[in-house]
């Protein structure tokens, strides 16, 4: 097993500090490294959801969670009876967890309900044709988008998870040159390359230290960022450029294709993480949007097919759409988590709440009402 430093993981930090559910892009990310030890020490805090007050446990669980060799399988077996997670979607106070699409257009929540006692969870999965099909879990799974479905972290390994619900373990491969087709996978203490050639995940040493997250064209170039001189710096070493610096303390990328977008984020002593700033990289050239207002928070970082950038921050329900001309539009509604699926856009409710999912094929000018997998047969 490979000795990888610490890195930083605003999912947590979201977790911990605004007890919001872990989402998306910014799911796993970049974590306040001064909060580790205070957090640590939480059996339970209030969480106030759609207005409902609940007791939910913040306790971090002690050494990182890496994928490990693959000897035998460990991800859970998928039930035959689909009560078992249907008790977890109709249980007390259910709401996503996590939500995350891939690129066939299927759909993956983690679903958790608060039972007392301990909370309960649930993988639930809409493939393309609508067909619906889930598990249950002892304990949730983080969610990487790859071809064909996602890369998902659970009991200490990494699996490979298909749309169709199949689990395969992965090895971990010894750190090598990123190279095309490759997806940066992000952990709470580490990050690897996946392979979809390969089906493996070898640790990202250029991740290692003050950067925060990467990115890999399709060419393999690792587009990298973290705080360095002159604020947050977004650098490619393939390509020897290092591109215009943000404000902020850490920050979260996103991309598509050759495009790809930098969010500087803050850290605020009142435990705040602020959006400082973004930086779009698209057709060889830096464009530096100039955004009104900076939103007070960030939940999700995605960019579209089309090459728009979606920002949203579900404590406020607030969201910005930016095109790679660096033109800002608000999102017209509140939105909760932003992701997407295939070719289009989708945001959760505000509050990451058990309501419905909306759908754009226009990058949020128009917009469909859906329901959230294993949602299907309730009334609107």
């Amino acid at each position: 097993m490979s000795d990888l430093h610490e890195l930083p993981d605003l999912a947590g930090d979201v977790r911990e500090r605004v007890v919001i559910p872990p989402y998306a892009e910014v799911s796993r990310r970049v974590r306040a490294r001064r909060l580790r030890g205070a957090v640590g020490t939480m059996a339970a805090v209030a969480v106030v959801v759609g207005g409902v007050a609940v007791w939910q446990s913040v306790a971090t669980t002690p050494g990182p969670s890496v994928p490990k060799p693959a000897d035998h399988t460990q991800g859970p077996t998928p039930p035959t009876d689909e009560s078992q997670w249907r008790a977890v979607v109709d249980g007390t106070d259910s709401h996503p967890f996590e939500i995350q699409g891939t690129d066939d257009g299927s759909l993956a929540v983690v679903w958790r309900a608060l039972e007392p006692g301990a909370p309960t969870f649930a993988l639930v999965i809409r493939e393309a044709d609508g067909s619906v099909h889930g598990m249950r879990l002892d304990e949730p799974v983080s969610l990487t988008p790859v071809p064909g479905g996602w890369v998902g972290t659970y009991g200490g390994r990494g699996h490979l998870i298909g749309s169709d619900g199949s689990w395969s373990d992965l090895d971990e491969t010894a750190p090598r040159q990123p190279q095309a087709g490759d997806v940066v996978v992000t952990g709470q203490y580490s990050s690897w390359l996946y392979s979809p050639l390969d089906q493996g995940l070898s640790p990202v040493t250029e991740l290692e230290g003050s950067f925060a997250d990467g990115y890999v064209t399709p060419d393999g170039d690792l587009v990298t960022c973290g705080l360095g001189e002159g604020g947050v710096r977004a650098s490619s070493e393939t390509q020897a450029i290092m591109l215009p610096a943000l404000p902020g303390a850490t920050c979260v990328m996103a991309g598509h294709g050759e495009d790809f977008a930098v969010v500087g984020l803050g850290d605020e002593p009142d435990g705040g993480i602020p959006m400082t700033g973004i930086m779009l990289w698209s057709g060889n050239a830096a464009v530096l949007p100039d955004p009104t207002d900076m939103l007070s928070g960030v939940t999700s970082v995605v960019m579209t097919p089309d090459g728009t950038t979606v920002i949203t921050d579900a404590s406020t329900g607030d969201g910005y759409l930016i095109a790679a001309d660096g033109a800002f539009r608000p999102i017209d509604r509140k939105a909760g988590e932003a992701f997407v699926a295939g070719d289009q856009l989708y945001v959760s409710s505000y509050g990451h709440m058990n309501g419905p999912l909306f759908v754009s094929d226009d990058d949020g000018r128009t917009w469909l009402q859906t329901t959230l997998p294993g949602n299907e047969s309730k009334p609107d």
